[in-house]
């Protein structure tokens, strides 16, 4: 399937153009070489499947369309004009890579892996206060931009929100698909929304219904998907799999169902002890280990190397050792309702409040706190610790979470970036 796309890629003159741009930047750097070039697409697309949308090659959702202005973005997210290809296989980053934003709490739903329950109720950021969020993460180079909640759709300015957001930056919204209308969906695409990722934990109307707690939770995403993938819109089907779920039936069903509602990805997210699951006793049932996550790794690579599926992919691949590792405060981060930065949306520690300070101050002081991209969900390692210096009261303030993570730095890249050094 790659190999095809790939000679399609070829004789497309945009990515021709494209790729000889991103060469001249990156040839200015003496550790570059048409090698390592070759090498580092090589291992993007490793385990991947190559997606055409419209105009577009999707690589990985990790990173934006490709060619595209927000590509352009990402490789140029650096600290210094020189040397950018050195500066991007050490992690040293002006920015994220993707920044998600909670533009709400509100929910209609009650999902029993909520990562957002437990926190600190603040007054959600205006209209205005979040295009000035928006106007500074694009000028510190964030390439991917993600509205989240809650519930995002609950947000009356929604649309004004997206339109704040030029083409520097692929948007993404993030939904159960409530209230989600043809109407809307044609709204949010002229105002330069990219993708709609929409929540549907399994194929069978009950299973999903009773994970979301809510009745009308599976029409609602079911719907969601359909109008989304008709009006243009590249569309992810969010899943979230406990380990006594990864049954390679079950989920190939999950991937042909996908298919059959018009989704062009289906992302299959690992429960997290956050939130919800931070308070549950018994959870050996739920989260990964090694194995389950190999699992799930096999299964990711079989079904993309068949073609006859949406585009498969899983965190445990996304965020392990052999690609990208866990970017929590370095490749992802997240701002909550309120306006603090975490180092991403499973990670309720304070860095400070963007209505204070530039993102672009903040965000720099917690990527140096934090240090290179980690083996391993960051979530995973310190949720219980953060759980139990924070009297109950989450976020965990700010002196708090530099100790903690200077305590978790890590001395080893992933595979991705240590190959290419």
């Amino acid at each position: 399937m790659n190999k095809r796309m790939i000679l399609r890629m070829a004789v497309d003159k945009n990515v021709f153009s494209f790729l000889l741009q991103a060469h001249k930047i990156f040839s200015k750097d003496s550790n570059y070489s048409i090698f390592k070039g070759i090498k580092a697409i090589r291992y993007i697309l490793k385990g991947e499947k190559i997606v055409k949308f419209q105009d577009k090659y999707i690589l990985s959702t990790f990173m934006p369309p490709f060619p595209s202005r927000a590509f352009m973005t990402h490789i140029t997210a650096v600290r210094e004009e020189k040397n950018i290809f050195t500066q991007q296989i050490y992690s040293k980053r002006s920015a994220p890579i993707s920044m998600h934003v909670s533009l709400t709490d509100r929910c209609l739903y009650n999902c029993f892996h909520c990562s957002a329950k437990g926190r600190e109720v603040k007054k959600e950021l205006t209209t205005e206060e979040w295009k000035k969020v928006f106007k500074e993460l694009q000028e510190m180079k964030t390439s991917v931009i993600g509205l989240t909640g809650g519930e995002p759709l609950l947000r009356d300015d929604i649309e004004k929100l997206i339109e704040g957001i030029d083409d520097r930056s692929s948007v993404v919204l993030f939904t159960s698909g409530q209230n989600f209308t043809r109407e809307k969906a044609i709204s949010f695409k002229n105002k330069g929304l990219f993708g709609v990722g929409i929540s549907l934990d399994s194929c069978i109307k009950e299973e999903h219904n009773k994970i979301r707690r809510n009745e009308d939770a599976f029409d609602n995403a079911v719907t969601a998907i359909k109008i989304a993938a008709k009006e243009g819109l590249y569309t992810i089907v969010q899943t979230v799999v406990l380990k006594n779920d990864i049954n390679e039936e079950k989920l190939f069903k999950l991937f042909s169902f996908a298919k059959e509602l018009g989704a062009h990805e289906v992302k299959i997210l690992e429960p997290i002890i956050s939130g919800n699951l931070l308070l549950k006793e018994d959870i050996n049932e739920i989260l990964y280990d090694t194995e389950s996550r190999k699992k799930l790794i096999e299964i990711q690579h079989r079904a993309n190397k068949t073609g006859r599926y949406p585009k498969i992919t899983t965190f445990a691949y996304t965020e392990s050792k052999e690609k990208y590792g866990c970017g929590a405060g370095t490749q992802h981060s997240y701002i909550s309702t309120a306006g603090d930065l975490y180092p991403c949306d499973f990670v309720p520690m304070n860095f400070g409040n963007v209505k204070n300070e530039s993102v672009s101050k903040l965000w720099s002081e917690m990527n140096e706190t934090i240090g290179n991209p980690k083996i391993g969900c960051f979530a995973m390692r310190v949720n219980k610790t953060i759980q139990n210096n924070s009297k109950g009261i989450l976020p965990l303030c700010t002196e708090k979470s530099k100790e903690l993570c200077a305590k978790n730095k890590s001395k080893e890249f992933p595979d991705f970036y240590r190959e290419l050094q």
